[in-house]
């Protein structure tokens, strides 16, 4: 009998860790273990073993998984942070939408009008917002009519109409 070294153990908590990963991201897709076994052409019994780690995909095997989940093969070995575990629903939506990168470069610039902490805050303004809020000492970056969202939101409703 082989002794045990740590490479053994290396090697099957990195299988665990990708059979998760494989899993994770299947589910994510919304893709039943049929379903996905049908994409990569691979039976559903052997979908369930990789899913468990019991077995060692090769890699063609893990070239049908990747294009199956429409990923690069790099995806499915890198591991999650927990400061990231909410950028997968982001990037997952910025695909199924088939945004180009100045719809990226679009959305970041009002999420960076949002979340930008307003007068005082740490966090400056957005480098792509061409002025700032017209509202005195405001200085977030405007989305319409010269105003910050706040701002915006405000003077909408004191032009609405009163409710009778």
């Amino acid at each position: 009998m082989r002794p045990h070294s740590p490479d053994d153990s290396d090697a099957g908590s990195s299988l665990q860790g990708l059979a998760r990963r494989i899993r994770t991201l299947r589910e994510r897709r919304g893709l039943t273990q049929e379903d996905f076994a049908a994409r990569c052409d691979i039976s559903v019994s052997f979908v369930s073993l990789l899913e468990r780690g019991e077995r060692n995909p090769s890699y063609d095997t893990l070239l049908q998984v990747a294009a199956a989940l429409e990923l690069p093969l790099g995806e499915l070995f890198r591991l999650e942070d927990a400061e990231d575990a909410g950028a997968h629903r982001l990037v997952e939506w910025v695909r199924l939408k088939k945004l180009g990168r100045d719809d990226v470069d679009r959305l970041l610039a009002v999420a960076e009008a949002m979340f930008s902490g307003g007068p005082g805050a740490s966090t400056p303004p957005a480098k792509e917002a061409s002025a700032a809020c017209a509202s005195p000492e405001c200085g977030r970056p405007v989305l319409a009519r010269g105003l910050c969202v706040a701002h915006y939101h405000r003077a909408r409703r004191k032009k609405a109409p009163p409710e009778s």
